[in-house]
């Protein structure tokens, strides 16, 4: 197979193919690699939240029951329903759930960066990429499925149930996922045309 760059047009031929360098291409992948930064600073900033919170206990608790204004509100949370004893319990709920959705938003994030690396030295439809699209799509899915849950275990633990997903949040997923096999589908018919040349 005859992999040739010309700079000068911003040409790739990979594989005999043409395949142009896209403005949009390089800001999404650019974009892609800031949020999967902002997601592990995010993730970071969850872990160390975690120790604060664990070292001054007894602080955060006491400025959460005298001060009246000191109040934090979540989708699927009545601050009012929140009292000394349920305080902690829903702070590492919290915490657990947003280290769930910072892990699954570095890997995805991560996966988008590579398949527009990948797409720099090699076909689209490289079987990598299939692989990566539908990693993507299992995360979008389990998205709003880790916010269901947390929201029910929220619910337990106050006593105050408001569980919520929105309809295209699910749809993104499945939108990915019907992408995967599209890619999947490009692939086979890449690697069979490759076969008779």
């Amino acid at each position: 197979m005859d992999l040739t760059i010309n700079i000068k047009n911003k040409t790739k031929f990979v594989g005999g193919r043409k395949m142009r360098t896209s403005k949009l291409r390089n800001f999404t992948a650019v974009f892609a690699k800031v949020m999967e930064v902002i997601a592990w600073v995010g993730t970071g900033a969850i872990v160390l939240s975690g120790i604060a919170i664990a070292a001054l206990k007894d602080q955060i608790l006491k400025a959460y029951t005298e001060a009246s204004s000191f109040q934090f509100t979540t989708a699927g949370i009545n601050p009012g329903t929140i009292d000394e004893s349920t305080f902690f319990p829903v702070m590492i709920a919290l915490l657990i759930y947003g280290l769930v959705v910072g892990v699954l938003l570095i890997i995805m994030f991560r996966n988008v960066n590579l398949i527009f690396k990948t797409t720099n030295t090699a076909s689209p439809f490289d079987i990598s990429n299939v692989s990566r699209i539908k990693i993507i799509g299992y995360i979008a899915l389990a998205l709003p499925v880790c916010k269901i849950i947390a929201n029910i275990v929220l619910g337990f633990i106050s006593k105050d149930f408001t569980i919520g997903v929105e309809a295209s949040e699910v749809l993104f997923g499945l939108i990915i996922l019907c992408l995967a096999q599209y890619f999947a589908y490009g692939a086979s018919l890449e690697k069979d045309v490759e076969g008779l040349l």
